[in-house]
């Protein structure tokens, strides 16, 4: 796609931005009386749960975007709902929007739930904006530049735990790449699963945040699992990878891109 044409939904966006903090405020606004109920029977707690209020901000969002030439893009938008059709997939880039990321943590009334919005071009992530409504803490990247509004927010770790070298995972390293896991762990890294280290906030969030020395995910979802490594990139941290961008499979808990990958702090 041409690069002018890229810079003009990446301007879209950006300028759409008070948008997804509005989307923000309604999150907060519908969380007293949203209602949950599965989406999926995967038997993972925080993978099943959908709300009410996810489609409410997913339609809110669509709505704005459908209003731009942001149309032409295809549209990965994790809920089903009256806007997703009117996106045509003309020019070549991918639009992903996760409305409540973190559901799980939005229905418990924890704090770090957020909006995502990302962009692609199916080799490499463009933009990924992330809102945190309730810290009123965001970050953009955009390519390789990353931008943060408001007060860095800190997570609340357990016990007190020193995750310098830790490695938070979504998935299992040690059985999709058992070669590299025990290389990570001959160089002094923990792997620790989420309920390990905290209640309040997913995997990616806590690297994502600056608590962990690292991520590992697999299977890649669409709407949310870029947003560590498009940070990584463009921090120019270690990144080991085998992941496919170009074709998204549909798979037991949505769409994601088949594959893997690790990133770590120098």
């Amino acid at each position: 796609m041409h690069k002018n044409k890229t810079q003009k939904m990446i301007d879209i966006l950006v300028s759409l931005e008070p948008v997804f903090e509005c989307a923000g405020k309604l999150a907060l606004e519908l969380r007293k009386t949203t209602k949950s109920y599965n989406k999926f029977d995967t038997g993972i707690y925080g993978v099943d749960i959908v709300t009410d209020a996810d489609v409410a901000i997913q339609e809110m969002v669509l709505a704005e975007m459908a209003k731009t030439d942001l149309v032409e893009c295809k549209l990965f938008a994790e809920e089903s709902s009256h806007y997703v059709d009117k996106f045509k997939e003309t020019n070549g880039l991918v639009l992903t929007l996760d409305p409540i990321d973190c559901t799980f943590v939005y229905v418990s009334t924890g704090r770090f739930f957020s909006i995502i919005v990302c962009l692609n071009d199916g080799k490499s992530p463009i933009y990924t904006y992330y809102h945190y409504p309730v810290v009123k803490f965001t970050r953009r990247i955009i390519y390789n530049q990353v931008q943060d509004f408001g007060k860095f927010p800190q997570v609340d770790i357990k016990n007190n735990l020193d995750l310098s070298h830790t490695i938070s995972t979504f998935g299992h390293p040690e059985k999709t790449v058992p070669d590299i896991y025990k290389k990570l762990i001959d160089r002094g890294y923990i792997f620790r699963d989420l309920p390990e280290i905290t209640d309040e906030s997913g995997s990616c969030t806590l690297f994502f945040l600056n608590h962990t020395a690292g991520y590992y995910t697999e299977n890649i979802g669409v709407y949310d699992g870029l947003c560590g490594y498009h940070y990584a990139k463009a921090k120019k941290m270690e990144i080991i990878s085998d992941f496919d961008m170009s074709e998204a499979k549909m798979g037991s808990h949505g769409f994601y891109y088949p594959g893997w990958y690790f990133v770590l702090r120098k």
